[in-house]
């Protein structure tokens, strides 16, 4: 009976305690939701993407963005109705994000150049005699420019604008608080947006193109072991970077706007530079073999240096069928060989041989025949 009794004690314990702990568990995840949201609610977030190639680096520009009050929208059927929000009730944190070139930047096909926050000023809908409950819409808008206006080179800017809803809400003695706030699409209101902008920088396009520069060694003495030095360089925007790459499978490396680097290529390797946009302008040139015998041209032009745009090189038909650039730098070294000459006129030597020794031998025959008779 004892026994009964404490086993019945334990259990209405431990009942207990599981209602307890699956109490406090509900606040803290209630706790842990509601802060989430006040975290929400507190940092709208527009988000600046670009989709690329892999082996392109992000460009070095800025992106500009600007927010406005929206259009009204009267009530209607399955339609609540809209204010234009008031002036000044949105702002932007910042309204230009920055794009840098990284190393992250490669192997990747789309990336977060940065992020910028919008301020929802909450005295300006609650506060004033023109304050009332009610959705007040803004528009978020991308630049087609950067910050001084100029249109980045290979950049295709998205026209995408961004509806940001403001919900102002009223209490029973009249107290007015923002409630929430949030992007919706601009198609279906009733659809969260994520507030995230996305340009695209890539050939797709048709604003971006490649380079590559190959080496060809030909003659009888071209050495195909050799390496050839090269000085490349692209002159672009200010900070552009450029990706390279080799067909021999060097470490790949990265040519910084303005500046010259030297590489080495043998015969019938490549190098690849990623990401020429059409006035990006580069120069390819090979140091002089001249003393080693050698004679360099590039496509069929005696010369040690390259230089051009996509856009020139287009114009002139020099491009690939997709648009990209090839370059072909040949050095040919080819000697007539003196045992060459030799073995040419061999044939006539054993003759003129031949035909001594068989002048010698009739004279001799001639001779002897002669003493004989005497």
């Amino acid at each position: 009976m004892m026994e009964k009794r404490m086993l019945k004690k334990v259990s209405t314990v431990t009942a207990a305690g599981m209602m307890m702990t699956a109490m406090l568990g509900m606040q803290v995840s209630a706790a842990e939701s509601s802060s989430a949201e006040a975290a929400v609610k507190k940092n709208p977030m527009i988000t600046k993407q670009i989709t690329k190639e892999s082996n392109i680096y992000a460009p070095k520009t800025t992106f500009k963005f600007t927010v406005a009050p929206g259009t009204a929208v009267p009530a209607g059927e399955n339609q609540e109705a809209i204010y234009a929000g008031p002036a000044n009730g949105v702002t932007l944190d910042k309204d230009v994000i920055a794009s840098v070139p990284a190393d992250s930047d490669i192997g990747n096909e789309k990336i977060t150049v940065g992020t910028t926050k919008l301020n929802v000023n909450e005295s300006v809908f609650t506060k004033g005699e023109d304050a009332k409950p009610g959705i007040f819409r803004y528009v978020v808008s991308e630049v087609a420019t950067d910050k001084d206006g100029n249109v980045y080179e290979g950049v295709a800017y998205t026209t995408e604008q961004k509806y940001f809803d403001v919900y102002v809400t009223s209490d029973d003695v009249g107290n007015l608080e923002v409630s929430s706030y949030l992007f919706v699409d601009k198609t279906d209101s009733k659809s969260k947006d994520g507030g995230v902008f996305t340009n695209d920088y890539s050939s797709r396009h048709d604003t971006l193109k490649d380079l590559t520069v190959k080496k060809e060694v030909t003659g009888n003495q071209g050495n195909r072991n050799k390496d050839f030095k090269f000085t490349i360089k692209v002159d672009g925007a200010a900070g552009e970077q450029y990706y390279v790459t080799f067909s021999d499978g060097k470490a790949p490396t990265t040519l910084v706007s303005g500046e010259a680097k030297t590489i080495t290529l043998k015969d019938n390797e490549t190098a690849k530079i990623f990401g020429l946009s059409e006035t990006d302008e580069y120069t390819v040139t090979e140091a002089s073999y001249a003393d080693d015998g050698y004679t360099t041209t590039i496509d069929n032009e005696e010369k040690l240096t390259a230089t051009g745009t996509i856009k020139k090189d287009k114009e002139a038909g020099t491009t690939a069928g997709n648009g990209d650039k090839n370059i072909t730098v040949v050095n040919d070294k080819t000697t007539n060989s003196p045992t060459g000459i030799f073995l040419h006129i061999a044939p006539y030597i054993v003759l003129i041989g031949a035909a001594i020794a068989s002048s010698l031998l009739f004279f001799r025959r001639k001779r002897v025949k002669d003493m004989d008779i005497d």
